[in-house]
C-alpha cells in the first residue's frame, strides 16, 4: 500500500478507536484494544469500504483482527 493510502487507513483506525491523532496504530490488535467491540468493528468496516471504495465480505471482515491484518487485506485487494 502506498504512503497516502497507509495514512488514510491509519486515520480511519484512529477515528474509530478514538485515538490521538499521532497514535501509532501499527501494533493495534483486537485483543489489546479495549474499545474494539462489535460496534467499533462495524464502524471500521464501513469506514474502510467508504474511504477505499471496496466491498468487504464476511470472510474479509473476520480477517480484520489487527491493523496489520487489515492493511494486508487491502494490499491483496490491490490498494
Amino acid at each position: 500500500m502506498d504512503a497516502q493510502r497507509t495514512a488514510r487507513l491509519q486515520e480511519i483506525f484512529r477515528a474509530v478507536f478514538e485515538l490521538a491523532p499521532d497514535a501509532d496504530v501499527s501494533r493495534l490488535r483486537q485483543i489489546n484494544a479495549p474499545t474494539w467491540d462489535s460496534l467499533a468493528h462495524v464502524s471500521l468496516v464501513t469506514g474502510i469500504e467508504s474511504e477505499f471504495g471496496v466491498s468487504l465480505d464476511a470472510g474479509d471482515q473476520l480477517r480484520m483482527t489487527s491493523y496489520s491484518a487489515t492493511a494486508l487485506l487491502l494490499e491483496e485487494r490491490g490498494l
